[in-house]
Order: structure tokens, then C-alpha cells, then sequence
């Protein structure tokens, strides 16, 4: 077994890998761009060398500067991770050529798989399903339009050496297909380094199932059992599970074989995962192979009882896999939720700042790149952490996901947490009955606010009024609890949702107080169970509530459900805080780099116009129009590197409705 190893990568996977090396005595050794200097996973590694400015490009993509940090380091193995390099048949055959073990499968594995074209011809030759489709053999214009006609409509223009979501389009007609070609072919251009395209048929309302799969040198082949992705948003996962809940037993096993059939086509050596599809009447399609560790492998750790990162090593030192495919077993269910640095309330539009609050439960296993008062830039993708917890069954993990969405506080940096709580609380998928729309049908189910309950006002009161640590005090000269001589009561104003609140506490006997809310009047009870736990009654209910204050900020968390409060000295001047004014299009939404214009100054567009496009955080965005008018001066140029809000033009809307 090599004894160092170089991590190729940054982030949450970055820091996973090397609390592996920790495990087998390995040397972890990371890599930083310029961006990354400081960063969690450059403290927790043996050493940490500079590979060049933020741009991956010049940093994370750069296999002479990786190469280049390997030598220098002493290292004897490379560990791409995911993203990146992680999927580049060139990375690995220089990482060889160099005297270096690529953990990973070998160079041909990754150059035949790394094109769907080519990984849709020789499943199909092996007699595994796939989607029907155009694989986009060149690049003309009208070969596409004539293919598209042909497959139907809805259909999917891919990026041919893609991954991620990125350089995918979902296309519903004729009139959409040229610039859902454009934007592809420059995203995949940007992300993969190869613009090839290629059309399938879309699968209205399909599953998206991965199966696990590790190969060893030896020639051995199995399969780790399935995991459910469907929960998608804009192709990216979001929340995923092992087992799949829509999978039954003979299907099951249909689908786990294809996926070492798969394997074995290409002797696959390492970790990888089979995706498919799964449409509506239960047949499934090959979609991919991805040729390295995924982002949710964590889930299948919890079933399986294994470390995949450990097996990954194993296996690149050349030793045989240690259990036979009847010796694995899938036990109980996982959940793993993806949080982002995104704004749901901008339609999740990527955002950057610093963590100030970053609090995740402690009863959950959390895979994560950042740590509180580190800020989030917008050169990377906008994942902050993955939760992940299980249990003997899906009810009990998805129970205890709800608790462990509810314990986590991030402040203020927007996030995707309200998304992740509308989804553990949605019945639907409680149900598991969901398909890769449900998300884009359902947004504003899932992110209309949990209610507040009473136990919330209760503790927010009882948490307010009394010191920290919150313990009841024995005289009422040593209480902060509102008690005053006469019997007077304290007036608590309270921010909630951008919406002011007034609470009325008046003591009633110590350690019970009477709290008016909403003109009713309610008997409050409280004592602290441990640490940040306490129980509160309200009318002789008691409940456990988590309170969590920093300043004048309280987080309270009561039956998987979380609030945020904000404690004020007095009512606001100007009443409850309103809507902001509209901004009609003429600002960024998000940082990033204007990489197109499609307008000229004293343009007059109608409303919805595509104006400009914006690439931020891996991900492509059109700013539209959000009404009619006319394009003014403009205050940007394409390279301009704009923050969020920064103004884009002058625009001067039409006056009529």
C-alpha cells in the first residue's frame, strides 16, 4: 500500500478523503487555488500546496500543476474525488506515466464511458436498455433538427461528455431547440472542455435510479445495491436515498444485474455508479456510467456498513476485493440532503457570503467543506454540506431527517434548508411517490413556511426571559423572567418572516408564566432537560424544544419543525417590513462573469426577452426582462466579473400595465 496520498480536489469530498487516510494511516496531502487559501481542507491534511489562481482552469483542471504538486510533495497516489479532473481519461494516463497510482478505474474505462455516445453503443450491443435517441455524430444544425423530429418531442440535448446536469436542456418543441443547442454546447464547452451534443428521448415523469458498483484488478465485479435520485432540481440532485423505495424485489434484481453486466462489459476496476432511468410503466434505461466516486455515496456507506473511500484505496494498491457479491448486505434506509448556497426567495439563483451562523445537528453524520465565519465564494459550485442519517427503516430516517433539518441554523447566507424541509415534510414523499418533476411542479408547496406553534412562541418567551444558561431562578430579585412587584407585565417584540410581533408575559408562580398571543392567554411551563434542550408546556402540553441564541437571534426548533426569531427593543417606526421594489431586470441576481448580451442600448423588449446570460458557481443563467420597455446605457461589458445586485443597464420601463 502507497503511504501518501494527493487529494486532487477541494471541498466537503477533500476533507472525506483524507478522514479516510486518517483511518488507514495514510499521509493526506491537499491542493488550494488561490481562492481556497486557509480552507477546511487544507488544515486538516499533513500539507497543502498552491496550484494557481481560482479559476479551475489554471488550478483544479491543471494536471501539470497537480503533477507538479505530487512531485514536489513526495506523494506515491492521486485521488481525484469528483468533479474536476475526476472523470478525464488524460489526467489518469499522465498520473501514471509519472510513477503515480491513479485511485480510480483505468484510462480506457474512463475515455469509453466519458462519452455517452460511445457508453450507449456498447450497452446497447450487451443487450442492456437505453433511451432511444440521436448521438449527435457531428455538429450541423439541421442533422439535429431532422433527429429531433424523428425522436419527438419532449427530448433532452445532452452534452456528450457531460455530467452533473450541466450542458442538458430539456426541449418541448420545435421553436426552443436552437438556443437549448447554443447553451449547451457553451456550458459543456465550459465545464467538460467539448461541446459534442447529443439528443434522447425525454421520459415523461421517469425515476432516476444509480446502482454502486466496485471491480477489483483481479477481474471481480458487484454491485453495492441501488440508490433512489430522483429529487432533482434543474438536473441536480438534491436529496437521495438507499434503498430506492420504487424498486421491488423483481425489479430489483433486474436492475442490479444490468449494472454488473455493465460493469463486467468494461472490466471495471474501482468505484463507480450505473444510472438509469425508470419510466412510469417500470422499465428501465441505461443513462450513464460515471467513472468515480459520486456525491452521494454516503448513503450507500450507511446501508452496506462500508467505507467505499477505503475500498477505492484497496483496490488502486491492487489488492482483491474482501467479500463476495452473496456476502453484501443492504440494511435499514438512508437520506442524504444536499445543502446549497442558494436563494430559494431569487428562484434558488447561487449566492456568496459569509457563514456567520453555520449550527447542524449533532445526531447526524455531515459531510461538509466549511466551517462557521468561512465565506463562500462564487468560483466553485454552491454546495456548503451533505446531511446524512438513517434508521432501521424509511419512516424513522425520514423522522429523524425532519429532526435534523429542524436542529440546523445557517445565517445569513441564504440556503436551500426551506426546500430540504418542504421535501422531509411533504407527504408525497413520505409516500415516495415523486418523479425527477416533482420538485419544479410543486415549489411552492414545498417552500410554503411550517407553521409556527404555540410551543414556539412558548419557548421563544421562556428562552427570552430567562439567563443563559436558562435555569429558573429561586428569588424573583435574581429573575429576568418579566416579573416585576405589582404583578406588571413584559412586553417581548419580536421579528418573524419580516413580520413584527408583539408577546404579552405576565408571572404568574415561579417557573410558570401566562403568554397572550393571538388575544388568547396560555400557562407557560419550562425547565432544561440538557445542553441546548429544555421542555416547554403550554396549558399542561409538555414538549422538547432545541433554543439556540446568538444575540439577538433565536433559533427554535420543536417537532421537526425549525423558526427563526429576532428580538427588538421596541415596535418598528414604519410598521411591519414590506416587499422591495421591483428592480425590472436591470441588476445581477447572482455573482458571476457576463459571458453574453443579446440586446443593444435603446432596444425596446417585451416582457420575458432575454437580455443577458450570466455563468456563476457552474451554472448558466439568462437575465430576462421582467416587463416591457427599453434597454438604456449599458454599465457592463461580456468578461465583467459582476457582483450580485450590481446594476447591469439602465431600463426604463413601460408605463403601461
Amino acid at each position: 500500500m502507497f503511504r501518501k496520498v494527493l487529494i486532487a480536489n477541494r471541498g466537503e469530498i477533500a476533507c472525506r478523503i483524507i478522514r479516510t487516510c486518517r483511518a488507514l494511516g495514510l499521509s493526506p496531502v491537499a491542493v488550494y487555488s488561490e481562492a481556497d487559501r486557509g480552507s477546511l481542507h487544507t488544515l486538516l491534511a499533513d500539507e497543502a500546496w498552491p496550484i494557481g489562481p481560482a479559476a479551475p482552469a489554471e488550478s483544479y483542471r491543471s494536471i501539470d500543476r497537480l503533477l507538479e504538486a505530487a512531485h514536489r510533495s513526495g506523494a506515491e497516489a492521486v485521488h481525484p474525488g469528483y468533479g474536476f479532473l475526476s472523470e478525464q481519461a488524460e489526467f489518469c494516463r499522465q498520473v501514471e506515466a509519472a510513477g503515480l497510482v491513479f485511485v480510480g478505474p483505468r484510462p480506457e474505462t474512463i475515455a469509453l464511458m466519458g462519452s455517452k455516445r460511445e457508453a450507449k453503443a456498447l450497452m446497447a450491443r450487451e443487450g442492456i436498455p437505453v433511451v432511444p435517441g440521436y448521438d449527435g455524430a457531428g455538429a450541423d444544425p439541421a442533422a439535429f433538427e431532422q433527429a429531433a423530429a424523428t425522436i419527438g418531442f419532449p427530448l433532452l440535448v445532452k452534452a456528450v461528455f457531460g455530467g452533473g446536469g450541466r450542458g442538458m436542456r430539456l426541449v418541448r418543441n420545435p421553436e426552443e431547440l436552437p438556443d437549448a443547442l447554443a447553451s449547451a454546447r457553451r456550458e459543456a464547452e465550459s465545464s467538460f472542455g467539448d461541446g459534442a451534443l447529443l439528443l434522447e428521448r425525454y421520459i415523461e415523469h421517469p425515476r432516476h435510479i444509480e446502482v454502486q458498483i466496485l471491480g477489483d484488478q483481479q477481474g471481480h465485479q458487484v454491485h453495492l445495491f441501488e440508490r433512489e435520485c430522483t429529487l432533482q432540481r434543474r438536473y441536480q440532485k438534491v436529496w437521495e436515498e438507499a434503498p430506492s423505495s420504487l424498486v421491488g424485489t423483481s425489479a430489483r434484481v433486474a436492475l442490479l444485474e444490468a449494472a454488473v453486466q455493465a460493469a463486467r462489459a468494461v472490466g471495471y476496476r474501482g468505484a463507480g455508479t450505473v444510472e438509469f432511468v425508470v419510466g412510469p410503466d417500470g422499465d428501465f434505461y441505461f443513462l450513464e456510467m460515471n467513472t468515480r466516486l459520486q456525491v452521494e455515496h454516503p448513503v450507500t456507506e450507511w446501508v452496506t456498513g462500508l467505507d467505499l473511500v477505503a475500498l477505492q484505496f484497496e483496490v488502486a494498491a491492487g489488492r482483491p476485493l474482501p467479500f463476495r457479491q452473496e456476502e453484501v448486505r443492504c440494511t435499514g434506509h438512508a437520506i442524504e440532503a444536499r445543502l446549497y448556497a442558494e436563494d430559494p426567495a431569487r428562484g434558488f439563483l447561487p449566492t456568496a457570503g459569509p457563514l456567520g451562523t453555520f449550527i447542524l445537528s449533532p445526531d447526524l453524520r455531515v459531510d461538509a467543506g466549511f466551517r462557521a465565519g468561512d465565506r463562500l465564494g462564487t468560483d466553485y459550485d454552491a454546495l456548503i454540506a451533505k446531511l446524512i442519517v438513517g434508521g432501521p427503516d424509511r419512516p424513522t430516517a425520514l423522522a429523524r431527517m425532519r429532526e435534523t433539518l429542524a436542529a440546523c441554523w445557517v445565517e445569513p447566507l441564504p440556503t436551500n434548508l426551506p426546500l430540504l424541509s418542504g421535501l422531509a415534510h411533504h407527504p408525497l414523499v413520505a409516500d415516495g411517490r415523486f418523479d425527477t418533476g416533482f420538485i419544479a411542479e410543486r415549489i411552492d408547496e414545498l417552500l410554503t413556511p411550517q407553521p409556527v406553534g404555540l410551543h414556539h412562541w412558548a419557548a421563544l418567551a421562556w428562552a427570552i426571559l430567562h439567563p443563559d444558561p436558562p435555569v429558573p431562578a429561586p428569588s424573583p430579585w435574581q429573575c429576568l423572567d418579566g416579573f416585576r412587584v405589582g404583578g406588571l407585565e413584559a412586553r417581548l417584540f419580536v421579528e418573524h418572516e419580516g413580520h413584527d410581533r408583539i408577546l404579552t408575559v405576565r408571572r404568574l408562580e415561579p417557573g410558570a408564566w401566562n403568554l397572550e398571543c393571538d388575544g388568547r392567554n396560555y400557562r407557560v411551563e419550562g425547565y432544561v432537560r440538557d445542553g441546548e434542550t429544555a421542555s416547554i408546556a403550554v396549558d399542561g402540553e409538555f414538549r422538547p424544544v432545541r433554543i439556540l441564541r446568538q444575540g439577538d437571534r433565536f433559533h427554535i426548533a420543536c417537532q421537526g419543525i425549525a423558526q427563526v426569531f429576532g428580538l427588538r427593543t421596541g415596535p418598528r417606526p414604519d410598521g411591519p417590513r414590506g416587499a422591495e421594489t421591483g428592480t425590472h431586470g436591470c441588476v445581477s441576481p447572482f455573482p458571476g462573469r457576463i459571458i453574453e448580451i443579446r440586446v443593444q442600448p435603446g432596444t425596446e423588449v417585451a416582457a420575458g426577452e432575454a437580455l443577458i446570460v450570466l455563468e456563476g458557481m457552474k451554472m448558466e443563467y439568462t437575465v430576462k426582462a421582467d416587463r416591457a420597455g427599453r434597454i438604456g446605457t449599458f454599465l457592463c461589458a461580456v468578461g465583467d466579473a459582476v457582483a450580485m445586485d450590481q446594476p447591469l443597464f439602465e431600463f426604463e420601463a413601460d408605463p403601461s400595465p
